[in-house]
């Protein structure tokens, strides 16, 4: 009797045994920690990084990013409407992978650019990325010394997500050029280069997060040449319209003062003349506030066209009042000197100028 009820006791006590062994098991689950978080001794925890921040902080400096560009094609120089259009092989090298080079590529000064032939390669230990691009760029056209003017052509590239903080460009000058079959008519193309610069925009963007003089600066690589009108052959071409309306205008002191019709007729067809070589001249140029050369020769032009009227009017008053003696010398006198200044203020302004 004393061992059967030893045996009740002890299946009687197998559920609550199994009740306190899940307890316990539920208990331990609970407080145990997650494997991602637990930290080992002597070994330090790794933050997450982004791309850029993990390729900066590798060798602990900034990114330097090498850039080149190959110019072979400039065309349609565009005065009025202030741009033209440039085709150029853009190339980086680089050491990271991570620093999307080329979706992030802006030129600043175009208004159109277009991207082909896209390439992304490892090249040993260097990426090397390189792409096509057609931009067109806008341009202020500096037109005072026309036709003899030289325009600074500049294409401002920039990667628009990384500023001087996580990047910096330097220049490959040594393979960067422009094609030499690059052709203009009437163009020479000199000076060519390609310098690293620092743009400041100062401006938080309206950022509330960001102080009013907290400025972002980015590096700026700068591709620029020259371009050099021939203009001598052009200057004669336009102006030898102008020069023979003056001259008209000065053969009239040959003519007596009495003839009305050609010693007057002629110098009022002067100034239309010269009135309309301006305005076709001016037309094919931008507007310029700036007193140019165009503006100088047709202005000094005008002034003599108008002496010459004057001159006939008191040489016609001097012959009515019969002093013909005094008419003929004035005309003499006037012919000689307005064509001797005429000629030494066109010159010296052309030699200017060149």
């Amino acid at each position: 009797m004393n061992r059967k009820f030893k045996i009740r006791l002890a299946f009687s006590l197998i559920p609550l045994i199994l009740f306190l062994s899940f307890s316990v098991w539920k208990t331990v689950q609970a407080e145990k920690i997650p494997v991602s978080e637990v930290k080992h001794f002597n070994t330090p925890a790794i933050p997450v990084q982004s791309k850029d921040t993990a390729a900066t902080e590798e060798d602990g400096v900034i990114d330097t990013v090498k850039i080149g560009a190959y110019i072979f094609s400039v065309y349609d120089l565009d005065f009025p409407a202030k741009k033209l259009n440039v085709d150029l092989y853009l190339w980086y090298n680089t050491k990271k992978d991570s620093m999307f080079l080329l979706e992030n590529l802006e030129i600043i000064n175009a208004t159109e650019m277009n991207k082909s032939y896209e390439m992304n390669e490892k090249r040993g230990d260097i990426f090397f990325h390189s792409v096509k691009i057609n931009a067109t760029i806008k341009q202020e056209w500096d037109v005072t010394d026309f036709p003899f003017d030289k325009q600074n052509i500049e294409i401002k590239i920039e990667d628009f997500d990384k500023d001087n903080s996580k990047m910096v460009f330097v220049a490959d000058t040594a393979a960067s050029k422009i094609d030499k079959d690059v052709h203009l008519d009437g163009w020479q193309l000199k000076n060519f280069g390609l310098k690293i610069n620092e743009h400041t925009y100062e401006t938080n963007y309206g950022d509330p997060d960001i102080p009013l003089n907290e400025y972002s600066v980015f590096s700026q690589a700068n591709l620029h040449f020259t371009l050099e009108r021939e203009g001598k052959g052009l200057f004669f071409k336009l102006f030898i319209g102008l020069f023979i309306s003056v001259l008209i205008s000065l053969l009239t002191f040959f003519i007596n003062p009495l003839d009305l019709d050609p010693r007057f007729g002629l110098s009022v067809g002067a100034i239309f003349a010269a009135i309309a070589s301006q305005y076709v001249i001016t037309s094919t140029l931008p507007q310029n506030e700036r007193l140019t050369l165009v503006d100088i020769l047709h202005d000094i032009s005008f002034i003599f066209i108008f002496l010459c009227i004057l001159i006939s009017t008191i040489s016609l008053h001097l012959i009515k009042t019969g002093r013909e003696e005094k008419y003929k010398k004035l005309d003499r006198v006037s012919f000689f000197a307005f064509a001797s200044a005429y000629i030494i203020l066109v010159v010296y302004f052309v030699l200017k100028a060149i």
